[in-house]
């Protein structure tokens, strides 16, 4: 496999973050001209030029931003990777997080951040509503939000499919063949999706499948998750599974879908933070080690 010589790497990447080649030397401890030889080595590695030069000016061409896009994140990891071995990212982290989320998704996993990160105090509060980060001395927040909030950075951690879940005794000798059997079971409700979050109630779902008939059916309602997952797992009725939150249920064989019916929410878990705290290192930390555990979740699918 051929690679790019490193140094010509380097010295593109110190160009385009820091703005012209002056600044660049500077940071790499070389001189303006050395910089200039090594963007010229990497343009002549790829046989095209990586820059428009009208003038004394580098302006990126086509190619050179394409470049520059896919290889950013990687120096930007490396550079993160040594400042955690230099500077190991301690102190206290303050993380707003749904209290669906955190009793059933993230407190099962959260003993190998802090097996990986033990320098790192952190506090996880449970709220269900919105708090604005920037009035609040909370670094960061997982949310369950349709984009990211105004004033707000973060990016989308986990998207979700929504479809029946239930026990795997309540299969037993049938009845729960088809949608129409719905009709026929108790189905437990999620009283927090009924009040304005949508893909979490059955109304919405069976409008959305195409069965509006089936939105009237009798039934019982939880205000928290992770109740009503665990009343599903007992028999007591069909619940509409979060695909983030029954994952481990499924897993596990405590939950099983008796349809092979699902439609994808148009919210998705989010990461949120602010401008000014996002650059904190036990943020980064925990923000790393959340997009390696999804990765490494995705691979074992």
């Amino acid at each position: 496999m051929r690679f790019p010589p490193m140094n010509a790497m380097k010295a593109f990447e110190a160009v385009v973050r820091t703005g012209n080649m002056v600044r660049a030397s500077e940071e790499l401890a070389v001189s303006p001209s050395a910089v200039s030889h090594q963007i010229k080595t990497l343009e002549t590695w790829f046989d095209q030029p990586l820059f428009d030069r009208p003038g004394r000016d580098l302006v990126l061409n086509t190619a050179g931003r394409q470049f520059y896009d896919l290889v950013r994140p990687a120096f930007e990891q490396l550079r993160a990777a040594a400042n955690r071995i230099i500077d190991p990212p301690a102190g206290k982290l303050k993380v707003l997080v749904c209290p669906s989320l955190a009793s059933i998704w993230l407190a099962p996993r959260l003993d190998r951040f802090l097996t990986t990160h033990p320098e790192i105090d952190i506090e996880l509060h449970c709220h269900r509503k919105t708090i604005d980060l920037n009035e609040t001395d909370f670094d960061c927040a997982l949310r369950y939000c349709p984009v990211v909030p105004e004033n707000h950075v973060g990016n989308i951690l986990m998207s979700e499919e929504i479809f029946p879940v239930c026990a795997p005794s309540l299969l037993e000798g049938g009845g729960l063949e088809s949608l129409d059997d719905l009709r026929n079971h108790k189905l437990l409700n999620d009283t927090l999706g009924e009040a304005g979050v949508p893909a979490c109630n059955w109304s919405s779902w069976f409008s959305e499948i195409g069965m509006p008939q089936l939105t009237t059916p009798e039934g019982y309602g939880f205000s928290d998750s992770n109740i009503m997952y665990e009343a599903a797992c007992r028999g007591i009725g069909v619940a509409l599974g979060r695909s983030v939150l029954v994952e481990d249920y499924l897993k596990q064989g405590r939950l099983v879908r008796p349809l092979d019916v699902s439609r994808r929410s148009s919210y998705f878990w989010h990461f949120l933070s602010t401008s000014a705290k996002q650059s904190r290192g036990p943020l980064m930390a925990f923000r790393g080690w959340l997009t390696d555990t999804l990765h490494s979740s995705a691979q074992n699918i």
